[in-house]
């Protein structure tokens, strides 16, 4: 069987069943335990402190949300939470998705930092950020933290059954990143008895704005609000699961058009400004799903087609639309009269929701109506891209830990 390892660089064997073997004995350590942290705290730190490591903002992003900070409010959480005896699950078998590979980063780490072993499957395809990362943790896992060596394995291997099977019956919780085939794939690989399993198919996710709240912003508000969405959406090419596809507008028909010509005016000055990327496989994404959605009943109009392109939408709920929606710079836009008809639209496909113009208790009162299984997060525009110890409805912290009740 052949596996590549890149964490850690030269591992005691490159036998991936020696690996397994070794890896469900290995010692227990304590969730949060001073060396773990450490690594961690250092990881986070190599990272901010590289000037290299500016070109890819999401890693740093991600560095500092494993920054000592937050890392000592993500033990309190897990002390507080539970009156039980918190202790790490065992091997963790962590599938990483092709689309935003670096997002394997943030529950592995947590995974590592609640006492488990950690074997992380990336693509062979994996691009620069991930080649960056994995040099980070090969030299700390080399050098001052290489007693964790053993704990934190990253390898590829091209598809392969009997590789997955392999790790899967030995692991005690596996944790699925990947598209709906993909997790319908790894899920009929069996696991052992008493392992547990996360699964984190396609999702989508949609901003809302209210259209009275966007005219009523000056220039420098406006712009901001502009600047806060490129970064929720552009970032990853609409790829990561929190990237909002769908734009919904609240108010009168004409407050929703109005305020939709003067933001995306405003979005469109931003783009003058920013970096990002709009390849012709992009571009020709983009014209394909046009031309598909324009045949949907639900289809009132397309913009012109450069970046980004928008197709604005009756207000329907939408089914096997969103399956069509290639990300890459377009957005599906829909007008309601009020939030809760909008909410009333969406499925258990939906993740985040990213808001503008609704605070925090008017909105908690309008979830409590919603659809059941609909929505997972909800956040401000500007912060979509943020990670949580919460995702997808999973608290990661208990889910890599076991509670153990002592009644003495």
């Amino acid at each position: 069987m052949s596996v590549q390892f890149f964490v850690p660089a030269r591992p005691a064997s490159t036998d991936i069943e020696t690996v397994l073997q070794a890896a469900v004995q290995s010692r227990a350590i304590a969730p949060f335990d001073p060396t773990l942290v450490a690594f961690v705290a250092d990881f986070a730190k190599s990272i901010l402190l590289d000037r290299s490591a500016r070109v890819y903002p999401e890693l740093i992003v991600m560095a500092n949300f494993f920054k000592a900070g937050n890392v000592a409010k993500l033990k309190d959480e897990l002390t507080t939470a539970n009156s039980s005896l918190s202790v790490a699950r065992g091997l963790v078998f962590h599938i990483a998705p092709s689309n935003v590979d670096s997002v394997f980063l943030y529950s592995s780490l947590i995974s590592l930092l609640c006492g488990n072993v950690n074997l992380i499957r990336i693509s062979r395809g994996s691009g620069p950020q991930v080649s960056f990362i994995l040099d980070k943790l090969a030299t700390l896992l080399a050098g001052e933290h290489a007693a964790l060596a053993d704990r934190f394995y990253v390898l590829t291997y091209e598809h392969c059954d009997a590789i997955t099977s392999l790790i899967s019956s030995y692991c005690h919780m596996r944790v699925v990143w990947g598209g709906d085939e993909t997790v319908k794939k790894i899920r009929s690989l069996p696991l052992r008895p008493t392992a547990a399993e996360l699964c984190f198919p396609d999702r989508f996710s949609a901003a809302m704005l209210r259209a009275d709240g966007v005219l009523a912003c000056d220039g420098p508000a406006l712009a901001q609000l502009a600047g806060r969405f490129f970064n929720d959406a552009i970032w990853f090419a609409q790829q990561a699961c929190s990237s909002p596809r769908l734009v919904a507008w609240i108010g009168t028909p004409e407050e929703c058009d109005a305020a939709r010509a003067r933001f995306w005016q405003a979005f469109e000055a931003q783009l003058k400004d920013k970096e990002y990327e709009n390849s012709p496989g992009m571009a020709m994404d983009r014209f394909v799903t046009a031309c598909l959605v324009a045949t949907d009943p639900l289809h009132r109009e397309t913009s012109a087609l450069p970046f980004p392109t928008r197709i604005l939408l009756g207000s329907e709920r939408l089914a096997d639309i969103k399956h069509v929606h290639c990300g890459n710079g377009l957005f599906y836009e829909q007008c309601f009269a009020t939030v809760p008809a909008f909410l009333q639209t969406l499925t258990d496909r939906e993740q985040t929701l990213s808001v503008f113009g609704v605070e925090g208790t008017e909105m908690a009162g309008y979830l409590r109506d919603v659809p059941l299984r609909s929505l997972d997060r909800v956040t401000k525009i500007g912060q979509a891209l943020d990670f949580g110890h919460v995702w997808d409805g999973y608290n990661l912290l208990a889910s890599f830990t076991r509670q153990i009740p002592v009644y003495l």
